[in-house]
């Protein structure tokens, strides 16, 4: 006698696999049923870590596709519970009927009734519902739990670039700043606002500074950006089903750069021209107290020719470009450093660095830490040898002795980091002054060879910020630039005093967090 043969169907979803569901225990159960039943068992069809909500799944679709080229081989196809192939509507339940009609497969469950009777049927359309029923309780819970959540304050779902989901040690998860990619959303939000870029600009600009799919390697579509810039995640806001709620994560962008951007969506897009202007939204309106200033273009009379000046939307006074660049070459002139001052001033920088070295040296030379590397060391050594001999001290347990040596081991690693940054620092200090006096020695010429896009990255590298009031366009440095004019001026004889007086000390500014940014952005510049 011919023998019958089957095909199996194994699922199981994400969560049931968090309860110890595997497909190894139902495949075992389903074949020693397909046994006793005198069934062969002529294929297998495994659907791990995905609901059954609708019946769009890899593998069911597989083994469907499977069985209609192989109907005349299959009797039947068994399966753990009728949940495993669905807990969709009673249209999914339609297309199964017809596939095993058309098949003439017969769907046999492992724990529920298989009877061809009325009964047996009832049965059957009971399970089914309560299938049903199962899956939408689930879902409301699932939804319920996610709005909770939204109302704590917590995106309950996975979060956008720029983020990461982190689980803490206790279990909790929270979503932190991405460090990688955090800086490209914060520049998207900085260029887009200035009304020069396309969304398609925006990408290309973003993909060759190194701004890629993670997966691909490839570039983000115009409607990614798109989507990013409108995302008010990203100034600490979660959205679920249309409500708005404060979020427990840091913001990546400022409100009102947000809405700036926002605003741009509304506007009628600029004609298009291959003119850069280069000190859009640099310059804070002092009159409204709200805005910054965007460049406008304008013909001349007589047809004197195009011009471009800067103007707030209040109607503040504007400003032209040509005005603009000759005060930044005044200052960036100001601030100039003729090569025959550069060595001058390297000179008192290296005494003035001696001098710190010495004064931190006596507070605790590296010499008194290499004799507490030495002597941890030897204490180090001799507790092994003691451990290995048998001599530790009575009560010692084997933990106490881990213990010991654990703290001993961070204590010398500290010793060591310490003594090579003792060692170091003074070095890498000067290295970054003589790198920040040759950017200065270059400024002038630098600004006026550069491109547009450049004279705008130059201008933000040495002022804080630009305010206009109308009159007045006020520009405030950053403190190491303010220092080395100040230090220029006394080695010209045009101010008093020393760089080495305590309240012009240039390496405690060049220690600063500020700094160290500026130090990469000025080498970022001089090698372009």
């Amino acid at each position: 006698m011919k023998r019958k043969k089957c095909v199996l169907y194994l699922r199981v979803s994400t969560e049931e696999q968090t309860k110890g569901y595997s497909l190894n225990g139902q495949e075992r159960i389903d074949r020693d049923f397909a046994a006793s039943l005198g069934y062969e068992v002529v294929n297998v069809f495994r659907e791990e870590g995905i609901s059954a909500k609708d019946l769009n799944r890899p593998q069911l679709q597989a083994m469907m596709n499977w069985v209609r080229e192989h109907a005349s081989e299959v009797d039947a196809i068994i399966f753990w519970k009728w949940e495993r192939i669905s807990r969709g509507t009673e249209y999914d339940y339609a297309v199964l009927g017809r596939f095993f009609d058309e098949c003439k497969v017969s769907p046999l469950s492992v724990t529920e009734c298989n009877e061809d009777t009325p009964e047996g049927e009832l049965l059957r359309w009971i399970t089914k519902g309560t299938a049903l029923y199962e899956r939408r309780k689930i879902s409301q819970r699932t939804s319920m739990g996610m709005e909770q959540k939204a109302r704590e304050g917590i995106r309950p779902c996975k979060a956008p670039i720029g983020y990461l989901n982190y689980t803490l040690p206790d279990e909790r998860k929270i979503i932190v700043i991405d460090e990688a990619t955090a800086p490209f959303i914060r520049r998207a939000f900085e260029l887009y606002a200035t009304g020069n870029y396309s969304l398609k600009r925006l990408g290309d600009t973003l993909y060759y500074d190194g701004f890629r799919h993670p997966k691909t390697g490839k570039k983000y579509p115009p409607r990614k950006f798109e989507w990013m810039l409108k995302n008010s995640f990203y100034i600490g806001t979660v959205v679920y089903k249309g409500n708005y709620y404060e979020g427990k994560h840091e913001p990546l962008i400022s409100k009102e750069l947000f809405y700036q951007v926002q605003s741009m969506f509304g506007h009628k897009k600029p004609k298009t021209h291959n003119i850069y202007f280069p000190y859009t939204n640099m310059i804070k309106c002092e009159c409204c107290g709200k805005h910054n200033l965007s460049a406008e273009m304008k013909r001349g009379a007589h047809n004197s020719g195009e011009y471009i000046y800067y103007r707030c939307s209040c109607g503040c006074k504007a400003i032209k470009q040509e005005e603009l660049e000759k005060v930044f070459i005044d200052m960036l002139n100001d601030i100039y450093i003729p090569p025959a001052e550069i060595e001058l001033m390297k000179n008192e920088a290296r005494e003035l660095l001696q001098a710190i070295k010495d004064y931190e040296n006596s507070l605790e030379s590296p010499v008194e830490m290499q004799n507490k590397i030495e002597t941890i060391k030897s204490r180090i050594q001799k507790s092994y040898s003691d451990k290995l001999d048998g001599n530790l001290p009575y009560g010692m347990t084997e933990k106490d002795w881990n213990d010991m040596m654990s703290n001993w081991a961070s204590e010398l690693n500290k010793l060591e980091i310490k003594l090579t940054e003792r060692m170091e620092k003074s070095k890498i200090l000067y290295n970054r002054l003589s790198l920040i006096m040759s950017f200065c020695n270059q400024l002038p010429e630098l600004f006026r060879l550069a491109l547009p896009e450049v004279k705008r990255e130059i201008i933000q590298t040495c002022i804080r910020t630009l305010s206009y009031n109308g009159e007045t366009l006020k520009i405030e440095l950053f403190p190491i630039f303010y220092k080395l004019k100040y230090w220029k001026n006394v080695k010209n004889g045009a101010g008093n005093g020393s760089i080495s007086e305590p309240h012009s000390n240039i390496f405690s500014i060049m220690e600063d967090e500020e700094c160290q940014i500026l130090y990469h952005k000025i080498e970022k510049l001089i090698a372009a």
